[in-house]
């Protein structure tokens, strides 16, 4: 049945599940929570002409690289090491530090990665606090480094919401093919379409598992083909949420639209 079908025949308990979707929105827009957190606002700052690469391990395991004015990173604790990459080094934050840990890719800042993505050698400078934030994923390097690590641009890309929380996304166009870690425990990629509901276009959105959770709690969705209005200036319809990977994509929306088509 497509999702206009089922609208057409449900619009009691659709309206219902709008009303109660619009009144979640405030709350997601507001406070920005992850899995087993209260609200967490990072500094915006960081996002402030940030640049990121994409790149996948061996494994199909997701690599975000960043590179982030030097004034910000200074603003976040680190855990281990500096905050603040160094010509040759780069500062990871901690969910991304924790698996590389738990792979033996390092032990401690100083030690070094070899044939790492491109780059014959690169020195871990830092670990950064937990945040709660799209910044426990990521690998900071400097401007030399960021420029020669193998990876895709524009691929990814945050968005502040009105009151600065930071959210992660992945710009997934119609009928391509997604990443290899790419799981749906619900859902249906055959949703990933445009969809003509009535009063205009709605486009598709995967969720990974941590912002899935998020959103469900502040009432924003309760399952696939449920819909969405004004999400970052787009209507859109949640269409399928990732299986649980403990990396960068559980804090990703996937939706086939660029960085400059989001509010």
């Amino acid at each position: 049945m497509k999702i206009s079908e089922w609208i057409g025949e449900n619009k009691g308990a659709f309206a219902f599940t709008v009303a109660v979707m619009l009144l979640g929105s405030a709350a997601y827009f507001a406070l920005g929570i992850t899995e087993g957190m209260g609200p967490k606002k990072v500094n915006p700052a960081i996002f402030t002409g940030i640049q990121y690469k994409v790149a996948y391990g061996p494994d199909g395991s997701i690599k975000i690289f960043a590179n982030a004015k030097n004034n910000a990173l200074a603003r976040f604790d680190a855990a281990e090491g500096g905050s603040i990459p160094e010509e040759d080094s780069m500062t990871i934050g901690s969910m991304e530090a924790a698996m590389m840990k738990n792979e033996s890719l390092f032990a401690k800042p100083g030690d070094s990665l070899t044939n790492f993505f491109g780059i014959d050698r690169i020195y871990i400078g830092g670990v950064l606090k937990e945040t709660g934030s799209p910044v426990d994923s990521m690998h900071f390097l400097g401007t030399n480094m960021f420029n020669r690590i193998d990876g895709e641009k524009g691929r990814v890309f945050t968005k502040l919401n009105p009151e600065s929380v930071p959210k992660m996304f992945y710009s997934l166009n119609i009928s391509e093919t997604p990443p290899e870690k790419f799981v749906l425990a619900e859902g249906s990629m055959s949703g990933y379409q445009i969809h003509d509901l009535g009063d205009g276009q709605y486009y598709p959105l995967v969720l990974g598992s941590n912002e899935a959770k998020m959103m469900r709690e502040e009432h924003l969705f309760s399952q696939p083909g449920d819909v969405i209005r004004g999400f970052f200036g787009r209507n859109v319809v949640v269409i399928g949420v990732l299986s649980k990977t403990n990396s960068g994509l559980d804090m990703m929306h996937f939706i086939p639209l660029s960085e400059n088509q989001i509010g």
